[in-house]
């Protein structure tokens, strides 16, 4: 069976389910699960999100390719950072 690297709360753990998201762990940014930017990493910069709540705990930024946040999902986490729109998110340095 194969497992998942998932990043919750600070720490790693395996799971045989991969969760929404796929994360880039130097960049720091996620995406959807088949977002082709994601798809081409090495799996040992991958890492994986249960939630969008997660990646945003995280510090993790959305992928500007695939954009897997919209404003909708946006108005639920914007408590959770401190950028103040959903541009200003994507583009966090």
């Amino acid at each position: 069976m194969k497992l998942y690297k998932i990043l919750k709360d600070g720490e790693t753990i395996e799971s045989a389910i991969p969760g929404e998201y796929a994360g880039y762990k130097k960049g720091k940014i996620f995406g959807r699960l088949d977002c082709k930017s994601g798809m081409r990493m090495k799996k040992e910069n991958r890492v994986f999100f249960h939630t969008l709540e997660d990646a945003v705990m995280e510090g993790y930024r959305p992928c500007m390719n695939c954009k897997p946040v919209n404003e909708e999902d946006f108005e639920k986490i914007k408590h959770l950072i401190p950028e103040e729109t959903l541009e200003e998110f994507y583009h966090r340095k």
